[in-house]
């Protein structure tokens, strides 16, 4: 199956969304971020089908400091407690004199303002525990360096994907335990990181993982070129972490589909899909 994407109805200002994570967060909505905006996640209603988006509106992060979110990827959706918790994770690349840091704990409710925590010094805490990465925490995400664009949550434990560094026929994930529902949102609320080797189904391609998301028995995977100037096309696949393998969906993108985020949801016992864009549109499969 080859899928276009449909345009967002709406832009972000002047300026197509930049859409990277997605996670549902209630009947007909979502929520996904947009790496050009850290300061605002992004809400979109569809119609009854859950096919349609009807609107989007743009939800400000209140509590961030102007630099304690860049390049906002990664997006995952944790219920504790009767409270329903976001994760945004950033890309922690090196780029010039900058690095992108951040993971920050959102409040979700339905209306106003989002209350954020930023985690602070979480790249230098977790480059410190993967000497594995250090060389590439010092490289920018197009020279081989790290760069986080997925993110899930299953049983405790956060999972990262890699969209970088990559080697043909294999991805990575990083799980880190998280006591998600601390009081303070802190470093200390993690466990040992441990990265998990995902063994990729074409050894002679360069896939980095765009997104991660969880579902019912595996995860799905959204892989596309670990570089700019790859040429590996964008798949969709399931991973099973028992196996260590993932397996390729018959799904495949238009050569104009940029899929960052993805997320699996029922709809009348009814398994879909969706998939966001960063150039400005998403698919429900």
């Amino acid at each position: 199956m080859k899928v276009k994407p449909i345009p967002f109805p709406e832009k972000n200002g002047t300026v197509p969304f930049n859409a990277s994570g997605v996670t549902r967060v209630g009947a007909r909505t979502f929520v996904f971020v947009d790496n050009k905006d850290p300061a605002a996640l992004f809400e979109m209603a569809f119609d009854s089908r859950v096919r349609a988006v009807e609107r989007i509106r743009r939800r400000r992060l209140a509590g961030l400091g102007k630099a304690a979110l860049r390049d906002p990827e990664g997006l995952a959706r944790i219920d504790l407690a009767g409270e329903r918790l976001l994760v945004v994770a950033s890309s922690l690349g090196a780029g010039g004199h900058r690095v992108s840091d951040g993971l920050v704990r959102v409040r979700y409710r339905p209306g106003g303002d989002l209350t954020a925590e930023p985690m602070d010094g979480f790249r230098d805490w977790l480059l410190a525990r993967l000497p594995e990465f250090a060389a590439a925490g010092r490289l920018e995400p197009d020279a081989g360096g790290l760069n986080v664009e997925g993110l899930a949550w299953e049983a405790g434990t956060l999972l990262f994907g890699l969209r970088g560094p990559a080697a043909p026929g294999e991805a990575a994930v990083v799980r880190i335990p998280a006591d998600v529902g601390a009081r303070r949102w802190t470093t200390a609320v993690l466990g040992a990181p441990e990265v998990v080797p995902v063994r990729l189904p074409r050894p002679d391609v360069t896939w980095g993982i765009r997104d991660i998301s969880a579902r019912a028995g595996d995860f799905l995977l959204l892989l596309g070129r670990s570089t700019s100037d790859g040429d590996a096309p964008f798949r969709l696949a399931t991973w099973n972490p028992g196996s260590g393998r993932a397996e390729l969906l018959d799904v495949a993108f238009h050569r104009s589909a940029k899929p960052e985020g993805v997320t699996a949801f029922r709809v009348d016992g009814e398994e879909r899909i969706l998939v966001v864009d960063d150039t400005g549109g998403y698919t429900v499969l």
